[in-house]
């Protein structure tokens, strides 16, 4: 592709970059389910959506962290309400750049069920 890296050299992939790919995602720019979603409203895993890398060096983790983030989510919503607050505004999903992607800061009225 017109580059010469000379052996040895460390690549570090920006995998978040593939994530936001045009012509990959319906919705590239924001926050969509429907990007999982096929015509039918059937849900798909797009080729584009590497969170654990893809290959021969896949993260040990793939199939553990989806079950383990399932457990928890449903932990949470059972025990408790997470409440947007009133006066907070749309939530900015701009994101903040660093060792990972993460949200911005932001405040949550969580309740507990009863």
């Amino acid at each position: 592709m017109g580059y010469s890296i000379p052996k040895g050299t460390l690549i570090i992939p920006l995998l978040a970059s593939v994530l936001n790919e045009e012509g990959q995602w319906k919705f590239p720019n924001e926050f969509n389910p429907e990007n999982f979603l096929n015509d039918k409203g059937e849900f798909v895993k797009p080729e584009a959506f590497m969170p654990f890398s893809t290959g021969p060096r896949v993260c040990l983790g793939e199939g553990l962290a989806p079950m383990e983030l399932f457990l928890i989510m449903v932990t949470l919503l059972r025990k408790f309400r997470f409440i947007w607050p009133e006066d907070a505004g749309e939530p900015d999903y701009t994101p903040l750049f660093g060792a990972t992607l993460t949200p911005k800061p932001y405040r949550m009225k969580i309740q507990l069920r009863k």
